[in-house]
C-alpha cells in the first residue's frame, strides 16, 4: 500500500474523523509555527467529540503514521502531529468533506 497513492477512499470512517481533526488543528497554526495547535492531546480531545475513545484515536494515529501520512515529533514535552507530503491527496480530498470542520484551509508549509 505504501507505493500506491492513498486516497480518502482508502481510509475507514474512524481514520477520516481523526485525520479531519488533525487537518483542523493544522489549519489553526500560524505561518511561523504551522503545527502549534496540532498536539496529540488536542487531536485526542477533539476526536473524542466525534464519539471515538482514546484507544481508537491512538490506534488511528499509529496507522496514519505507519501509512506515512503524518509523523509525530516530540518538542517541549508535547507530541506534535505533522504533515507528510505523501498525504497531499488525502488532505485535499478531506478538506472537501464534512470531516474537516475548519473554515480556514490548510496549506502545507512545504508547498
Amino acid at each position: 500500500m505504501s507505493n500506491n497513492i492513498l486516497t480518502e477512499k482508502d481510509l475507514d470512517m474512524d481514520e477520516k474523523k481523526v485525520f479531519g481533526r488533525i487537518i483542523d488543528m493544522w489549519s489553526l497554526g500560524s505561518e511561523e509555527d504551522p503545527y502549534a495547535q496540532s498536539t496529540e492531546s488536542e487531536v485526542i480531545k477533539y476526536s473524542k467529540t466525534d464519539g471515538l475513545s482514546e484507544e481508537q484515536i491512538l490506534r488511528v494515529l499509529k496507522k496514519l503514521e505507519e501509512n506515512k501520512l503524518i509523523h509525530i515529533d516530540e518538542a517541549n514535552g508535547e507530541a506534535h502531529i505533522k504533515y507528510n507530503v505523501d498525504a497531499v491527496h488525502i488532505v485535499k480530498e478531506l478538506q472537501k468533506t464534512a470531516h474537516v470542520h475548519s473554515r480556514t484551509k490548510f496549506i502545507p508549509p512545504h508547498h
